[in-house]
């Protein structure tokens, strides 16, 4: 890897002529005419400029290190790449054969290009793979994402990368120890600032912390507190489980959810579970059909919902696993077999 020595070269390019936070987009496309807008992570045009034979240049002065997307609209309607804007000089071409665009030529960037081509092979493979070969795929994905976070750990494409893949089995002490790790410059990014509040948060539902009462309406329209569930006298445990019907690792871990709780729900196992969805049809056919018998509620309003802010999810399927008789979480995360497992081990 050449990532340092490549990112000097190019603040060498630019020395002389600009400063050390002034950035190149230099885009060479065939099927875009008129204009491309430069838009922010809010989608808020921060540059502009004619497409001439194909070929386009921005450029300007990073004000703060972060994600940004060039569209052919200002509205961002008709976004055809997303890149880190950071100093460096940044090369947009077409990719033979596809429609999206590469995107390359400083330290995020040729990160985020080289990762991308790992992991949509073994998203390939994965399609075609039988069961064995699939729970290693699985596994290699994961070593993948954590090589490229330690590879990564100086720029934002790393901090990126803690955020979308690692977080999610960290408790909010071990991800506030990792973002301590980052330099001052990458602490203060957008990403990482973020971060820090959702782990601060994290960590009022770490495990052995008490449960955070949810109220929200089943599909009667009936408000169900989680506290009535948790201090209902036949149940032992909660599962507090966060989904959603479009939601496709969420159905796959359905069966293994129905499976648990037609075994122990009469030891005194409860699942309350809270749906993200929007439309209630979707929401209550797919309860129906998949027989999820158990308690569910939702506001139908997707991650706005109080409850997603309190138990800090930013990923679902997520769940958090309560012990009635002390009101604590004893674990979180279950997934896949780690269900029955668990129930196993609690009423055995």
């Amino acid at each position: 890897m050449k990532r340092i020595t490549l990112f000097a070269a190019v603040l060498l390019a630019v020395a002389g002529c600009t400063n050390k936070n002034h950035y190149v987009i230099n885009g060479t496309v065939g099927n875009i005419e008129g204009t491309v807008y430069l838009l922010d992570h809010e989608q808020k045009v921060v540059g502009s400029t004619a497409v001439e034979n194909g070929a386009f240049r921005l450029e300007g002065d990073v004000e703060a290190i972060d994600f940004h997307y060039l569209a052919t609209s200002a509205d961002g309607e008709d976004v055809f790449a997303t890149l880190v804007l950071e100093p460096g000089v940044i090369t947009v071409a077409d990719v033979e054969g596809e429609e999206r665009k590469s995107v390359a030529g400083t330290p995020s960037n040729d990160a985020n290009a080289a990762l991308r081509t790992k992991s949509q092979a073994l998203i390939a493979e994965y399609r075609e793979a039988d069961d064995a070969r699939r729970s290693q795929i699985v596994e290699e994905y994961d070593n993948l994402m954590k090589e490229a976070y330690e590879t990564n750990r100086d720029n934002l494409f790393g901090v990126y990368l803690l955020a979308s893949e690692l977080a999610y089995d960290m408790s909010g002490e071990e991800l506030l120890a990792e973002l301590d790790k980052l330099s001052p410059a990458l602490q203060s990014s957008r990403i990482a600032t973020d971060l820090r509040t959702q782990a601060e948060q994290r960590i009022k539902t770490d495990i052995g912390k008490p449960y955070i009462d949810i109220e929200q309406p089943n599909a009667a329209g009936e408000t169900v507190s989680l506290k009535s569930v948790v201090e209902n006298p036949a149940n032992k445990y909660v599962l507090v489980d966060f989904w959603a019907s479009w939601c496709g690792p969420c159905m796959g871990e359905v069966p293994e959810l129905v499976a648990a709780y037609k075994k122990y729900h009469s030891q005194g196992m409860e699942i309350y579970g809270v749906s993200f969805d929007r439309k209630a049809e979707n929401w209550t056919e797919t309860i129906k059909k998949h027989e999820m018998a158990w308690i569910n509620v939702s506001l139908l309003s997707s991650f706005d919902n109080q409850a997603a802010k309190d138990y800090s999810i930013q990923a679902i399927p997520s769940n958090v696993l309560i012990d009635c008789a002390t009101g604590t979480i004893v674990a979180k995360n279950l997934r896949g077999e780690a269900v029955a497992e668990k129930f196993a081990e609690l009423f055995k």
